[in-house]
């Protein structure tokens, strides 16, 4: 089975079902923001939800984040 993925572009907060593009196939290169989501994993919403907030917290961590290698900033201005 393939994994699925869901995806948005900068600057979108995804208040409207066109926001998003999903599909099986990676939108690597098209989209910012990607998510994918093993089919065979047998998971259920309350456990995309758990990792959608672990996500949350782990991106509000910026010694984590720059440890781990991404290129992002709080998108405060000084």
């Amino acid at each position: 089975m393939a994994d699925h993925f869901v995806a948005v572009n900068r600057g979108i907060e995804g208040f409207k079902y066109s926001d998003f593009i999903t599909g099986t196939a990676a939108t690597t290169g098209v989209n910012t923001i990607e998510l994918r989501v093993a089919d065979a994993a047998n998971l259920t919403k309350k456990d995309v939800h758990n990792a959608l907030q672990a996500f949350e917290r782990f991106f509000e961590n910026a010694q984590q984040v720059k440890a781990a290698g991404f290129d992002v900033s709080d998108g405060k201005t000084t």
